[in-house]
């Protein structure tokens, strides 16, 4: 996940849609390399090309939704803490 995304300022005031189209990239490599790893433990047991293809895809899509659905918790807590009276900055994000 884009750490520094999160702890940018200006994540509390983007558009959901505009926040999520920016991680698209990192999402999709995340994915990526979860369907690398699959792809080398299939490989290796000798499964069948129908289920080694299904797999990998499988993978790469969980990969990239997973990445997106944690990235989007995270902007929503931080405009979460932006609203209650805090800025980004106080987050204990910030301070890790």
């Amino acid at each position: 996940m884009c750490y520094d995304r999160l702890t940018d300022e200006g994540v509390a005031e983007m558009r959901l849609r505009d926040l999520v189209a920016s991680e698209l990239r990192c999402s999709l490599r995340n994915g990526g390399m979860a369907g690398v790893m699959v792809l080398a433990v299939l490989l290796v047991q000798g499964a069948s090309a129908l289920l080694l293809l299904a797999s990998v895809v499988g993978a790469v899509a969980l990969g990239a939704v997973l990445h997106q659905c944690v990235f989007v918790a995270g902007a929503l807590v931080q405009r979460g803490r932006v609203r209650v009276g805090g800025s980004a900055e106080d987050s204990p994000l910030e301070s890790a």
